[in-house]
């Protein structure tokens, strides 16, 4: 989004001291997914194969020569490459309640421990505080912790403010767990009276449009919220080019640890993983020259 002179516009969520976050209405990562894909569309020499899925590695004297995969007929592909890159995305789908889609179930990892690959970190899980609490199955609505930093506040049962919505994600959430389990509930609510209803209808439109099909108007009243798995911050070991311990394999995004999350992810440093690493990748496995890639890392890390 950007401002009225076309400068980009910056918003702030959980542990930021100052707006830092570049975004796209509420739906920042969907906008970014969906520019790709187009973008990819339009490549002459990118064939993209639907309903086809990855069941392993192929594997050369230890070093990695593409995939083996199956499609939607049940025949199953061997498609070879000079260097594979991973990028199956997080554990989601293996949680009762997640933000993510239930088709993330850690495929990428199970492949790479099959393999000797090395992995790090797999304790390392976030759960987002707030996703939208419903009865129905499938994925959890996530709302996005930039309405907390734009004034949203979590309220108990009684409409009692119980904690400062803008701590990292651990601490709000056993801040949520332990009022739920003092008031025997199975959610907690999120205020938006402090929120212009212009914001809320400009900046949160499809949080605003999701809680309405719950039956809940954010402009009148809160809307119920409760944990749901996010992130994880462990995977698949890579090093500053988001290379593996095999030869010619790349992980890129959640399914890889690179490091620059630690055990708890600071709100939308996913973009610093997926995008920043994905180019590095690609910019290796182009041959790059590596002095322009890593000032691109220290820029991207560090400024």
């Amino acid at each position: 989004d950007k401002n009225p002179d076309g400068s980009l516009k910056y918003t702030k969520e959980g542990a930021h001291s100052q707006p830092r976050i570049c975004f796209h209405e509420d739906i920042t990562g969907k906008e970014i997914t969906t520019t790709l894909q187009t973008r990819v569309k339009e490549l002459p020499n990118v064939e993209i194969r639907e309903y086809t899925v990855m069941t392993d590695i192929l594997v050369e004297n230890g070093i990695c020569t593409g995939i083996l995969a199956k499609n939607a007929a049940g025949d199953i592909l061997k498609l070879h490459a000079k260097d594979t890159v991973l990028a199956t995305g997080g554990i989601g789908g293996l949680y009762k309640h997640s933000t993510n889609f239930p088709s993330l179930t850690g495929d990428g990892l199970d492949v790479a421990k099959k393999h000797g690959v090395r992995l790090e970190h797999l304790d390392y899980v976030q759960i987002h505080p707030t996703s939208l609490y419903s009865k129905k199955p499938g994925r959890s609505f996530l709302i996005s912790e930039s309405a907390r930093g734009e004034g949203a506040v979590l309220l108990n049962g009684k409409g009692e403010r119980f904690v400062d919505e803008l701590l990292p994600r651990d601490v709000v959430t056993q801040a949520i767990e332990k009022e739920m389990e003092k008031e025997g509930s199975d959610h907690v609510w999120l205020s938006f009276k402090a929120v212009p209803e212009e914001t809320i209808r400009n900046h949160f439109p499809h949080i605003y449009e999701e809680c309405l099909k719950e039956g809940y108007d954010i402009t009148k009243e809160p809307a119920p919220v409760v944990p749901a798995q996010h992130y994880f911050m462990g995977g698949i070991y890579v090093d500053h080019f988001s290379e593996t311990t095999m030869d010619h394999l790349y992980a890129v995004g959640e399914t890889s640890c690179n490091g620059v999350h630690g055990k708890n992810r600071l709100a939308s440093n996913s973009l610093l993983e997926s995008l920043v690493f994905a180019e590095r990748a690609a910019g290796k496995i182009a041959g790059r020259e590596d002095e322009e890639y890593e000032s691109n890392y220290d820029a991207a890390c560090c400024g």
